[in-house]
């Protein structure tokens, strides 16, 4: 019978593998300077994970699971907003407001020290799951549509088509992750923090387009 797993020193052994991942890479994660980091023996991590590629699945989980607590508060406030109704209760302006918000929330955290790193990670992870199909189903399908569906839902809520509503949500959320890579490939610059700064302003122009198509058909006609 094997040795009494410690609920507290597997978690603690998790969160310095996942802060070892965010610094140093995760796919090519080996355990020996793993476990040198840690100050423990690679028959330890085995130990508490099984093996490397369960240790590996455990911190995309973890990654997955920390993506979408960030985001939550983004999220909840979007669901809140009443759906349905007609005419509808939500303004254009109210979705504009709360998902501008978010966006500029998401987008500050990723510039603190931590928050970059785990962009890192979280794009480590992104651009593996094109090429993997059941990490595209685990990792890659949720923190798409985790955002885009309420994003969609609450723009659509506010007047717009459905598929108005989903091709305006999704090009939100292109142009952030977009942002948010280019800023991670040159560093921090103020080129890309002002065009940040210019997709947040254009989510108003987005979501009123979507919402009141007429408004913007006249207004391009007498152009």
């Amino acid at each position: 019978m094997g040795r009494h797993k410690d609920v507290e020193r597997r978690r603690a052994l998790l969160e310095g593998c996942c802060a070892y991942a965010e610094e140093c890479g995760l796919f090519g994660l080996t355990l020996r300077p793993l476990a040198d980091r840690l100050e423990t023996s690679t028959r330890n991590l085995l130990h508490h994970f099984g093996s490397r590629e369960n240790l590996i699945a455990e911190i995309v989980d973890r990654t997955l699971a920390t993506h979408l607590a960030a985001s939550r508060e983004l999220l909840l406030r979007i669901r809140d907003l009443p759906a349905g109704e007609s005419p509808p209760s939500v303004t254009a302006a109210h979705v504009t407001a709360v998902i501008s918000q978010g966006l500029e929330m998401a987008w500050a955290e990723a510039h603190s020290p931590d928050g970059r790193r785990r962009t890192a990670m979280f794009f480590e992870i992104y651009t593996a799951a094109t090429r993997d199909p059941e990490l595209q189903q685990t990792f890659l399908v949720p923190v798409v549509t985790e955002w885009l569906d309420p994003m969609a839902a609450a723009i659509e809520a506010a007047g717009a088509s459905p598929g108005a509503a989903r091709s305006v949500a999704s090009r939100i959320l292109a142009a952030h992750r977009g942002l948010l890579l280019e800023d991670l490939a040159l560093g921090c610059n103020v080129d890309t923090d002002a065009a940040h700064r210019d997709a947040v302003l254009a989510v108003r122009v987005e979501i009123s387009r979507a919402t009141f198509p007429d408004d913007h058909e006249v207004h391009d006609a007498a152009r």
